[in-house]
């Protein structure tokens, strides 16, 4: 008899606490997720109103308590101007996620008449037939001369270039204030010959042009140099002219940078 009654007890427990987890369980089921985007472009707001229905769906009558953000990342990856910067569950049944819009920053050749689109890390943001960017509709940077391959999402790659140009670009953004509204195009120059050495050939918006010799050597270094350099310029020596920027032959390890009003 004892024994029966601590069985029945302990089924009673057993039963009492099945009936609280469910309860509870569907107390906290998602039924509510906010998108909170940082948008530049109205086409943004679009893809941002897409992808808040599509995490809905994703996560909609899931245990707050055991929902993954690696889920929301999935959806996020058919999305490549946008990144998470944020993912919290706010009780007992909403979940809030941050992201931010990359910036257009090049417009990549790809050689059948339309172009890579890319943001200022190399991902592919889209594939188009124009140059122009979303948010301004003025032109993004044209880069000419490079072999690429890649996917919407994906890192640009195909070429030894690549990423020496970001790299580069990158560096000359961070002292230009925005690249974008000083530099028009970038031509990766190829050797014909084995003496000859790879350039990257920038035309600036004001009219002079710079070259980069052997841009994959001392990257960072030549982005300083050229920019810097470029600053230093007086008004009428930005409007034409050239600036090449090189290693400098009788102090290894340093770079050289000149100005040519004729070139």
């Amino acid at each position: 008899m004892h024994k029966r009654s601590i069985l029945t007890i302990l089924l009673t427990i057993l039963v009492f606490s099945a009936a609280v987890v469910l309860g509870v369980s569907s107390v906290y089921r998602v039924n509510a997720v906010t998108l909170e985007v940082s948008v530049i472009s109205e086409v943004a707001e679009e893809e941002a109103d897409s992808l808040q229905k599509k995490l809905l769906s994703r996560y909609q009558s899931e245990s707050i308590f055991f929902v993954s953000k690696r889920a929301a990342e999935e959806e996020f990856a058919a999305f490549p101007y946008f990144r998470m910067v944020s993912f919290r569950k706010q009780y007992p049944n909403r979940l809030v996620i941050e992201a931010t819009e990359d910036a257009e920053m090049f417009a990549v050749e790809k050689g059948d008449g339309n172009y890579y689109i890319l943001g200022p890390d190399g991902t592919i943001l889209g594939v188009r037939g124009d140059t122009a960017n979303r948010s301004d509709g003025a032109e993004n940077i044209l880069v000419t001369g490079l072999s690429a391959t890649g996917n919407r999402g994906e890192i640009l790659t195909g070429d030894e270039c690549i990423r020496p140009l970001i790299d580069f670009c990158a560096e000359a953004d961070s002292r230009l204030n925005g690249l974008r509204s000083n530099l028009v195009s970038v031509e990766v120059m190829k050797p014909t010959s084995s003496s000859a050495d790879i350039s990257f050939c920038l035309v600036l918006r004001e009219g002079v042009k710079a070259d980069v010799r052997n841009p994959l050597n001392l990257t960072q270094e030549k982005a300083k140099a050229f920019a810097d350099f470029y600053l230093s310029l007086d008004t009428d020596e930005r409007l034409g002219g050239r600036i090449e920027v090189t290693d400098d032959a009788l102090n290894p390890g340093q770079v050289r940078v000149f100005y040519s009003a004729n070139g």
